[in-house]
């Protein structure tokens, strides 16, 4: 990347210093999105290093569906960046809402769930969404221009990040939902796709390697 393209400190550090102010949102659950976002940017860089060039004519047509699907996923990760902290806030308004009646006090409680249901499902949606770039991104190992493996691999390492770090934000919430079956279902998901996720970027690495 050329350095005319990197010269902008606001471009490099605007979503940095939102994150490193002093507020508890955006927080780790946007940073997840966001390094989800930037898996799938490595992705579609590596697409676009691969297609056009005669040597691998033969896998321009899948690099290019795979082109599409990467921008579909970022964009819908950039979109959950907002949606995280949005939940976060969510619930921060639920618990400060009145609680002097018994009205009150069952209106806050429905708002609480109601919100922590939002700050479960958002973060799962992030991991899912990851998942399906680091997918993406272990075919392309396998078809896009090994000069730019590395790139693969740094972009597998990210997503898994992302998978991670929208688990921890997925567990923090389960103890205070009352839903026990979804709650269940939560944690399910999201172990196996913390699980499927190492083996993934782990092959991504072995490949790099090489």
């Amino acid at each position: 990347m050329s350095a005319t393209r990197l010269d902008s400190d606001q471009a490099l550090g605007s979503f940095a210093d939102l994150v490193a102010a002093g507020t508890p949102a955006p927080g780790g659950g946007s940073v997840a999105a966001y390094c989800g976002m930037m898996a799938a940017a490595l992705g579609r860089m590596v697409c676009n290093l691969t297609i056009g060039k005669p040597k691998f004519a033969d896998r321009e047509p899948r690099l290019k569906e795979v082109l599409d699907e990467l921008e579909g996923l970022g964009g819908r990760l950039r979109e959950l960046i907002a949606e995280d902290a949005a939940s976060f806030e969510a619930v921060l308004a639920a618990y400060r809402l009145p609680k002097e009646t018994d009205e009150e006090k069952t209106a806050r409680a429905d708002s609480i769930q109601a919100a922590i249901g939002v700050a479960v499902d958002v973060p799962l949606e992030t991991a899912v969404r990851s998942f399906e770039v680091l997918k993406l991104l272990r075919e392309i190992a396998d078809i896009g221009n090994p000069n730019a493996i590395s790139d693969v691999a740094v972009g597998s390492q990210l997503a898994e990040v992302a998978i991670k770090g929208a688990g921890y934000n997925v567990t923090a919430n389960l103890g205070t939902m009352s839903d026990a079956d979804k709650a269940s279902a939560a944690d399910d998901r999201m172990k196996v796709l913390v699980a499927d996720a190492h083996a993934l970027a782990a092959e991504v690495e072995s490949k790099a390697a090489e």
